[in-house]
């Protein structure tokens, strides 16, 4: 753990009757109380930091090795779960949620999408047996319990065929072999481990909505329905992006009013280009010329694979949007303050584009390499024969610098 690195949420393990690890609940740190009135001021916080801290600070394999995560679900988060897989999730609610139409409905949705639901904190009181037959799970604290031999009772009273039983807060050997006996299958407690702080670097929140941006964009499958989706959640990207498509520079001729008509007049491609651009610009504490030295990499890049499919006659030449992409993002590492290795995890880029990245290395990789190689002058290391061979000459390449300076300037200009 370095000095800059923080508690960002704690886990603690969920076994089998095998004593078998089948998942984890994570935990906010820390969590001065965890009563009615904390949980309704301060519920949906904790939910939404431990759902940062696994998803997209940490990442989910490091958290959980991809086993399912049991994660607290206020009332609120029933109605807006995260868009985290079925299968490595499942949503604990609390024990102070009653069972209205409304709640009963976000369930109901929750299991139709395959989620696992739990229901936190089982006593037996009227409002928790109302949502026993929409739950899959039932976790009893045996600290609510006048003693843990009422367990049996109370599993007995309302057990139904396919409904699981967790014992949770299992402090003893004799408390484990009551449970057991009781009819628990699934056991949590400071007599297998007590929850494990999971320490890493807060990205600020500014850089976090850019990592976001950037994942979506950077996905080859990504449909006009995503980018329109994600565009309309970010009022300011969407107003630039509209500002610099109603400029002069891109030559469309009809004001463009709506995001969805900006990408079927400007086409995915081109719209991805723009809004990956911007997004950099969000990051407000890095300089303006990180940001051009991004977008000229970039244009530059784009513009030798343009080169290489115009001379050279290859069955499977680079994707020059592909290209454009990976210059921008060979600079990521300084705009977000973290090593490559981490960034290109956190994008989930191809094994090529990040082998790219990282050691310049593949296709792609050797263009950027030509590209920076250019930047710094540094002639001498390039693979001449290689770059001739698909018609790419020390003259083309000046060239496509020269026009990649001069068209960053116009994508750059303020609209």
């Amino acid at each position: 753990m370095s000095e800059t690195e923080l508690p960002l949420l704690a886990r603690q393990p969920i076994l089998d009757h095998n004593l078998q690890i089948i998942g984890y609940e994570l935990l906010c740190r820390p969590l001065p109380r965890d009563d009615q009135q904390w949980q309704e001021e301060n519920g949906d916080f904790a939910t939404s930091e431990v759902v940062i801290g696994a998803y997209q600070e940490l990442g989910f394999e490091k958290v959980t090795g991809g086993l399912p995560a049991f994660i607290n679900f206020t009332r609120n988060w029933l109605f807006k779960p995260p868009m985290v897989s079925a299968n490595i999730l499942v949503a604990e609610i609390l024990e102070y949620i009653h069972a209205d139409e409304e709640t009963i409905r976000a369930i109901e949705k929750l299991r139709r999408l395959k989620y696992q639901v739990a229901l936190d904190d089982f006593i037996g009181e009227p409002h928790q047996v109302e949502l026993l037959p929409y739950v899959d799970i039932v976790k009893v604290d045996l600290m609510h319990l006048n003693q843990p031999g009422d367990l049996a009772e109370l599993i007995q009273q309302h057990q139904r065929p396919g409904l699981t039983w967790l014992a949770e807060k299992v402090e003893t050997p004799e408390e484990y072999e009551i449970c057991r006996e009781a009819g628990c299958t699934l056991f949590q407690g400071y007599f297998f481990a007590k929850p494990m702080p999971m320490y890493g670097k807060r990205i600020p929140d500014n850089k976090l909505t850019v990592l976001q941006l950037l994942t979506t964009l950077s996905n080859p499958d990504v449909e006009i329905e995503d980018i329109t989706q994600l565009l309309q959640t970010e009022p300011q990207l969407s107003f630039r992006l509209l500002q610099l498509i109603n400029s002069a520079a891109t030559g469309i001729r009809h004001e463009v009013t709506s995001i969805s008509q900006a990408i079927m007049l400007a086409g995915i491609n081109r719209i991805k280009t723009w809004a990956n651009v911007l997004a950099l610009g969000k990051l407000s504490d890095k300089p303006a010329a990180l940001r051009e030295q991004a977008v000229i990499r970039g244009l530059m890049m784009q513009h030798l694979a343009q080169q290489q499919i115009e001379q050279a006659n290859s069955e499977s030449p680079l994707d020059i949007n592909t290209a454009f992409t990976l210059g921008l993002f060979s600079v990521l590492d300084a705009f977000m303050d973290l090593p490559m290795q981490e960034v290109c995890e956190r994008l989930k880029l191809p094994e090529e584009l990040s082998q790219a990245l990282l050691h310049q290395q593949g296709r792609y990789g050797e263009l950027l390499k030509l590209t920076i190689g250019n930047e710094q002058a540094d002639w001498k290391n390039q693979d001449w024969r290689k770059h001739l061979t698909s018609g790419l000459s020390p003259e083309v390449v000046v060239s496509a610098f020269q026009k990649a300076i001069q068209d960053s300037r116009e994508l750059l200009k303020e609209p």
